[in-house]
Parts: C-alpha cells; sequence; structure tokens
C-alpha cells in the first residue's frame, strides 16, 4: 500500500540495494513489482511471468539481465555511487 508511486518504489528498492544482501534485494524487487501488475511487467522485461516469479524466488541465481529487465519495466534505473557517500542516499525512507 505504501509502494504506490515511482518515488515510494525507488527509495524502497535503494534502501534495499544499499544492504548489499542480494536476497535481500531481490525479495524488495518482488514486493514491488507486486506494486504492478507481474504479467505485464514480465511482458515489458521480455520474459514470462513464470520466469519472472522462478528468477525472483529465495536462493535462485538471478541474471543480472533479466533483474536489470525487471528494474526497467517497472521504470527504474540502477545509479552506482561511492560508499562513502551512502550517508547522504540514506534520505530515502518511506513516509508511513
Amino acid at each position: 500500500e505504501y509502494l504506490n508511486t515511482k518515488e515510494s518504489i525507488a527509495a524502497y528498492l535503494s534502501f534495499a540495494a544499499q544492504s548489499g544482501n542480494a536476497e535481500h534485494f531481490k525479495a524488495a524487487i518482488k514486493t514491488a513489482t507486486r506494486a504492478e501488475k507481474m504479467a505485464k511487467l514480465a511482458e515489458n522485461a521480455g520474459i514470462t511471468r513464470e520466469g519472472a516469479y522462478k528468477s525472483l524466488k529465495p536462493g535462485t541465481k538471478t541474471q543480472l539481465q533479466t533483474a536489470m529487465s525487471i528494474l526497467d519495466a517497472l521504470g527504474m534505473a540502477v545509479q552506482i555511487v561511492p560508499k562513502e557517500s551512502l550517508a547522504d542516499h540514506n534520505s530515502y525512507v518511506l513516509a508511513t
């Protein structure tokens, strides 16, 4: 219910990515995809709905290209920043 704007999805995914834990980030992507329609999202990503679910399943080795395609279909872009500047990016907190 809180992931109802592109900005809130971006903040949520940014916070998850900062954890450095691939499983945590993959779970966040899966949660974000639920805010959108998975079938449409998978189509936009160029993969099947089943393939999208499988790639986001805990314990799977998701291909980087698949993750990037799903993020692109969500309307998200990846930005790489130096770790030292993460303090500036910790402002990505969802309002409750």
